[in-house]
């Protein structure tokens, strides 16, 4: 069994709030508890995981930033790896001298993209990096970190050099909009998953006709009866049929009932699809453009995934309502209003609203540690997986499997 295993990865936004990349992690086992964990990538192991895994199903569409060390850059394997796929990260504690500034300069020249990982924006790094700031493509500031004082004057020096500024640990709206007001071009955190200040407690009209088709299609309703609730709301109705008939799902026919939609795609696969429109559409232009849809299927596929590990033999209730407590978890960032006020409209059980309002009941532990997933969060990943017993093995399958789900829907967003 390999020593290395994907760990996770995490969006890079562009200006428009649109992936532009994903930074991947990656757990070492050979490295001590007290050492950072998912940090670093040799040659071998990307060129391992990469080939077991497969570039398209763990990147779809976009580039992947990956943090290497020292060694990695003297090794000529690197000039054998996908220049267009791979931007590869340098902390700014690394040794900084005449042959790494040699050898930055000639993987620069023949087309690869380095860049300053993690840094903190003082005198001391401008010092010490100085020389080099020309040859980064990217630079990742860790604002957070990164003194107050000075710290304009000192990202007006950076941009001199004309990189593109990366924001990192980007945790709040507000954090987002000093990073773009201070001329960053990249986001990287989960700022676009925090609820803003709620300034209602009424549910948009809009979101209640979603729901209420929600609530029909995981009831005991007749098919027919969803079919005409869903047919009397027009602009749910054509979506549907577009996505169903869309190049995504590649039919020998066009459907043009709503009823065959249902048989077609199941009441279970129709009432996620609902989920994924709340979200897709949780920002203006196209409905690709938010990466919200993809956080809520990431988070649906691992609460099931895990659920399924955990208890092979489970119930498809319990399954379904683990793939429920992920589809609702980001509702109240879309819709803004209060988790409890939107979880009173759906028909779920105590279960979910638990899990969800309060991280009690049965679901509450598996929702944590999809949460640490999303943060790679090594220690908390292992002590999950070491409590249940569920092999490393299992775990990277579960992240594969998960992340080409991810990808696919994705693709399918695009081209509805």
């Amino acid at each position: 069994m390999s020593e290395y295993h994907l760990l996770g990865r995490q969006p890079i936004l562009d200006e428009k709030r649109r992936i532009f990349a994903y930074d991947l992690f990656f757990r070492d086992e050979k490295r001590s508890a007290g050492d950072a964990p998912g940090r670093f990538a040799t040659v071998s192991v990307l060129t391992n995981v990469m080939n077991r895994f497969g570039v398209k199903e763990i990147l779809g569409s976009y580039r992947a930033f990956v943090r290497v060390e020292r060694e990695f850059l003297f090794n000529d394997l690197i000039l054998d790896m996908p220049k267009d796929i791979f931007v590869f990260s340098v902390l700014p504690s690394m040794r900084f001298d005449m042959a790494i500034a040699k050898r930055v300069l000639e993987l620069r020249r023949r087309g690869f993209q380095i860049a300053l990982n993690d840094t903190v924006l003082d005198e001391e790094i401008m010092r010490r990096v100085g020389p080099l700031l020309p040859y980064f493509s990217y630079i990742k500031i860790d604002v957070d970190r990164s003194p107050k004082e000075r710290f304009q004057d000192l990202l007006r020096r950076v941009k001199a050099y004309e990189p593109q500024l990366i924001a990192t640990k980007v945790e709040s709206p507000q954090t987002a909009q000093f990073c773009e007001d201070s001329g960053f071009d990249k986001f990287q955190g989960y700022f676009f998953a925090k609820p803003e200040v709620l300034k209602q407690q009424k549910i948009d009209p809009h979101y209640r006709s979603v729901i209420k088709a929600y609530n029909l299609l995981i009831s005991n309703a007749e098919a027919g009866e969803i079919a005409s609730y869903l047919e009397e709301h027009s602009a749910l109705s054509l979506q549907l049929l577009r996505y169903v008939n869309s190049a995504a799902l590649s039919l020998a026919r066009e459907i043009s009932s709503i009823q065959e939609v249902i048989l077609l795609l199941g009441r279970h696969n129709v009432a996620q699809w609902l989920m994924m429109i709340i979200y897709a559409q949780s920002v203006g232009g196209k409905q690709g453009t938010t990466p919200l849809a993809l956080m809520a299927k990431n988070r649906m596929e691992l609460m099931r995934g895990t659920w399924k590990l955990m208890y092979p033999d489970a119930s498809r209730r319990e399954l379904d309502e683990a793939h429920f407590v992920g589809a609702l978890s980001l509702l109240d960032v879309v819709m803004h209003a209060p988790m409890e006020k939107i979880l009173s409209e759906f028909n779920i059980s105590d279960d979910i609203k638990a899990a969800l309002l309060h991280r009690k009941g049965k679901f509450a532990h598996v929702y944590m540690f999809v949460e640490s997933i999303e943060k790679c969060n090594q220690p908390a990943i292992d002590l999950f997986l070491n409590h249940y017993g569920i092999k490393r093995e299992d775990y990277d399958r579960l992240i594969l499997e998960t992340t080409a789900a991810v990808n696919r829907l994705d693709e399918e967003l695009e081209t509805v």
